[in-house]
């Protein structure tokens, strides 16, 4: 399947490209964002029910939030039977659908083949999906039952470990000496275990008994009738009777029976179940497939765990009883069913010898001697009838746990057994490498290995359970996670899933792993992941400063890759469970990527009382985001490209009407187009705006934001910011300070309010912070903001004076909004002007690149702007030139001295002198013009002084 979000996942934020063309900065190729967009947070994963099921079960049993070590412990176990519960009735369900399918296609090819042609063909592709479906969900099912059975045992608590009774050897049952061995042998009961998970798994996968050997049944030509044994030899035995005219039992080595059995000297005379061994000879052929359907029977029976009352019931009906008999001593599908009240030790150590010869040296087929040799613990007998991962591991298992029983009754069953198990041979598991604990590693290897199971063993879901049964999670947890972190950062690097540089095994194979494309698997093991590490967590295995955290790290991978397609399919509300069960910074930067696109406000505050209700850290979360996104940009190493490149003012001497032409659109032709990465900081304080307290944070992170923008002359979003983050708003929503106006007042006025609010014993107290600190970075972030507002309404300024000058004429709102926009950029200068980005400030060598980058190109864009305005609305702008020329020149003013340091002092002043000029020409008699003010008159200043009258 085409992994649909392979790219989004693989390399998630970091794989938009950023960087919009601007006229003031070298051009880069431009970017579509609306497609950014659509990459980023649509695509057409289909979402299965379980996604949604795993996930409500998750929030139910979930571990995070109260309840003793014990509790919580019970809670995961009840998790996972929770899982296993809804994978195997959907398996089941999957089950019967398929089974009908068949029904009716044999039913339509029963009524002619002709009729039905085109639906035969559908349902021939129809089936074929179910199949792998089934298949899928069976393994799931079969993967959910295996932890379901084995997490118990690996987690319990010690107190939980039974005791061994003590009683009397030679009074003890057969049931009792199984529980005292299982209780003194903990290999034994992981292995007793896996044997019943295994045939568990055969009883629901596999189809039942009667069907597995109907071949076998129809072949032995009998029709329905399963009694009387070998019917076709029996048959034939009584015809020579009746034309040879023989009584009795026929004797093999009479003469006249040899000469007279139809030529044929192969044929058993007698008709007992050891006539084929005593005898050397044959059944009929019909017989033989009716022989071997039996011990099929007899095999899956074993292999499903079937109790002896239904071995015995179904020998029965096929007149078999010996056969049950000889299953009888220790079937091992349930040691306590038909308990063996006066057991004696030697007498199965005994048994259990015999079966190995019967295995070895006996039987007709290989079906018969696979029974015996499943009661004997004889691998080579076995394998021989196995065809699944699953069959050939239950040959191993129930080898080596009938060797270890047979081993525990030599030691304590006395004389008796000991000297049998010296007088008869016995096969071993164990004995070839001497290492009884990590004999499952080896056998999960070798099925790996073997060309008969290397196939299946090679499925990833075969690969995870050979880890469950090999207690070889934690390393292949730890590869899958290397695996997806392969993956993700092949076209580029990843934020989400971070690049490894452990070195893997040569013989390491990541066919047997999952990939990002993957969602099934994927969401199976990082439920596992999230189960097991629960658990290790509450039995104190894993700590934070542990040395296995590396591997966990690696491990997490996969969660965190699971919460990325969370994202993707549009589950949202999701994600911060799952980004819950990470620990460290991770958990907080892979909520915080996830969750970064969510723009509507009312989903955002759903989203946080999500985080509210799992014990998340809101404070901690809100943090995170600017600084996650602030550092993607790497924005406070990033030096001040500004310096030298911000130039906003056209080429050529100053016009009479307009002075120095203003570039317009100098933030950008496209007002509202904001790079991605700059749209992200933009988003992260927006989020932290949601979150309660946090002044200071929010005001540092707005300064680190406000920074980043101008030194990469990123005007557009430095304007985003202060019309969606502004200061004012921050102070309103951050601190009982009250703040006058409407929220969407231009001017500096809330910088007023708050330092005159900044005593209010209220704020003292939430803020609990150094009072002088806080007003220096309330100060900064304020005059940073008003640079933007202002650098805005110069840029608009800039436009309508561009438009005047294509037409001669200009409407009432037109001039009512230029003199709006000359109003805010007077009211934002005013900081600019003096001391801006100098208090407390001298060590910040970012604040002395901004001020040399923007005073003197803002300083002459507001004298252009003053002296359009002037020369259009009213002198009294020009009026105000002539006031800022002198506030410039005052003794020690910082706003000269950066003229002087870069050498622009001439334009300054050849740009005052434009002013003047203007201010002469433009007579108090002009239409248009107006008195003078009073504010102009109390400064000294009048329009007459430049009014020349013939």
């Amino acid at each position: 399947m085409a992994p649909a979000f392979d790219l989004p996942l693989g390399s998630d934020d970091d794989s938009l490209p950023s960087r919009a063309q601007s006229p003031i900065r070298a051009p880069v190729p431009p970017v579509d964002m609306a497609a950014l967009e659509a990459t980023y947070q649509e695509s057409n994963i289909k979402v299965s029910d379980e996604v949604e099921f795993f996930a409500a079960e998750l929030d139910r049993y979930n571990t995070d939030l109260r309840g003793s070590p014990a509790e919580k412990r019970a809670q995961v176990f009840k998790l996972v039977d929770s899982y296993h519960t809804y994978t195997r009735k959907k398996a089941d369900k999957l089950r019967d659908r398929q089974s009908n399918q068949r029904s009716a296609r044999k039913g339509r090819w029963q009524r002619g083949p002709s009729a039905d042609m085109d639906i035969d063909e559908v349902d021939g592709v129809n089936v074929a999906a179910g199949s792998e479906e089934l298949q899928r969900v069976e393994e799931e099912a079969q993967t959910w039952d295996l932890l379901r059975r084995l997490l118990p045992l690996r987690y319990r608590e010690p107190a939980v470990l039974p005791t061994k009774a003590q009683s009397d050897p030679s009074t003890q049952s057969r049931g009792q000496w199984w529980d005292d061995f299982i209780v003194s042998d903990s290999i034994a009961r992981e292995r007793k275990i896996v044997l019943e998970w295994l045939q568990s798994g055969a009883t629901t996968s596999r189809p039942p008994i009667d069907e597995v050997v109907s071949e076998l049944q129809q072949n032995a030509e009998r029709g329905d009738i399963l009694a009387h044994g070998w019917l076709h030899t029996r048959h034939k035995l009584k015809l020579q009777k009746s034309v040879n005219g023989f009584q009795g039992v026929l004797d093999p080595n009479d003469p006249g029976v040899a000469v007279s059995h139809l030529g044929s000297n192969t044929l058993v005379t007698q008709l007992d179940p050891d006539a084929i061994t005593r005898q050397a000879r044959k059944v009929e052929s019909q017989d033989e497939f009716f022989e071997r359907a039996i011990w099929l029977g007899c095999f899956e029976m074993l292999r499903r765990g079937c109790s002896m009352s239904e071995i015995r019931e179904w020998c029965s009906v096929r007149t078999g009883l010996w056969r049950a008999a000889s299953l009888a001593p220790l079937p091992l599908s349930n040691p306590e069913d038909e308990d063996q009240v006066e057991f004696d030790p030697a007498s199965l150590v005994l048994w259990k010898r015999m079966c190995l010869a019967s295995a070895r040296d006996g039987g007709s087929s290989d079906y018969d001697r696979a029974v015996y040799g499943l009661l004997a613990g004889d691998m080579p007998s076995v394998e021989k009838v196995c065809k699944t991962w699953d069959d050939f591991l239950f040959a191993n298992y129930s080898a080596l746990l009938r060797t270890q029983f047979d081993s525990f009754l030599i030691k304590g069953g006395g004389e008796g057994a000991e000297r049998i198990s010296k007088q008869f041979i016995q096969y071993d598991p164990v004995a070839p490498v001497h290492d009884p604990v990590n004999m499952s590693k080896r056998i999960i290897g070798s099925l790996e290995k073997d060309p008969r199971t290397s196939a299946e063993a090679s499925r990833t879901l075969k690969v995870l359970q050979g880890a469950i049964i090999s207690n070889d999670l934690d390393r292949h947890l730890y590869h899958q996670g290397l695996v997806l972190a392969k993956h993700a950062n092949q076209r580029q690097k990843s934020k989400l899933i971070f690049e490894s540089t452990a070195v893997l095994p040569r013989d390491f194979n990541p066919d047997r792993y999952f990939d990002l494309s993957d969602h099934h698997n994927m969401r199976i093991s990082a439920h596992v992941l999230i189960i097991v590490t629960t658990l290790d967590r509450l039995g104190g295995f894993l700590k934070d400063d542990g040395p296995l955290q590396y591997l966990h790290r690696s491990q997490e991978n996969i969660i965190a890759s699971y919460v990325s397609y969370l994202r993707l399919a549009h589950l949202e509300e999701m994600v911060p469970l799952y980004s819950s069960k990470l620990y460290g910074t991770r958990l907080y930067e892979t909520l915080s990527r996830n969750i970064i696109h969510i723009t509507d406000r009312e989903a955002r505050l759903q989203q946080l009382t999500i985080m509210r209700k799992l014990g998340l850290d809101l404070a901690e979360f809100a943090k995170t985001q600017p600084q996650i996104f602030l550092g993607d940009v790497d924005d406070q190493s990033r030096r001040c490209e500004a310096k030298g490149k911000f130039l906003i003012l056209e080429k050529g001497p100053a016009t009479l009407k307009y002075g120095r032409i203003v570039k317009p659109d100098f933030f950008g032709e496209d007002a509202e187009l904001v790079d991605y990465e700059d749209e992200l900081i933009i988003r992260s304080m927006e989020w932290l705006m949601l979150v309660p307290g946090l002044f200071k944070e929010t005001c540092v992170y707005a300064i680190r934001a406000y920074k980043y923008f101008l030194k990469s002359m990123r005007l557009r979003a430095a304007r985003a910011l202060s019309d969606r983050v502004s200061g004012r708003r921050i102070v309103q929503h951050k601190t009982s300070i009250p703040i006058n106006g409407a929220d969407d007042d231009f001017g500096p006025s809330w910088f007023e309010h708050f330092t005159n609010g900044k005593s209010n014993p209220d704020f003292i107290n939430e803020s609990n912070t150094d009072m002088d600190e806080l007003t220096s970075t309330v100060r900064n972030m304020w005059e940073l903001e008003c640079l933007v507002k202002a650098l805005d309404s110069m840029e608009t300024l800039s436009s309508l004076a561009g438009i005047t000058r294509e037409e001669t004429t200009a409407s009432r709102e037109m001039w009512q909004h230029a003199s709006d926009e000359i109003r805010k950029a007077k009211a934002c200068m005013q900081p600019i002007l003096r001391g801006w980005l100098l208090t407390a400030n001298e060590d910040d060598q970012d604040y002395h690149d901004l001020r040399e980058a923007y005073i003197p190109e803002t300083v002459l864009a507001f004298v252009s702007s003053l002296h359009f305005v002037g020369t259009s609305l009213s002198r009294d702008n020009l009026l105000e030139c002539m006031e800022l020329a002198a506030t410039i020149a005052e003794k020690g003013s910082d706003v000269a001295h950066e003229f002087i340091k870069c050498g622009r002092m001439k334009e300054l002043v050849e740009a005052f002198a434009s002013c003047s000029k203007a201010l002469a020409i433009w007579t108090s008699d002009k239409k248009g013009s107006q008195p003078n003010s009073k504010k102009m008159r109390e400064m000294g200043w009048s329009r007459e002084l430049w009014s020349v009258k013939p």
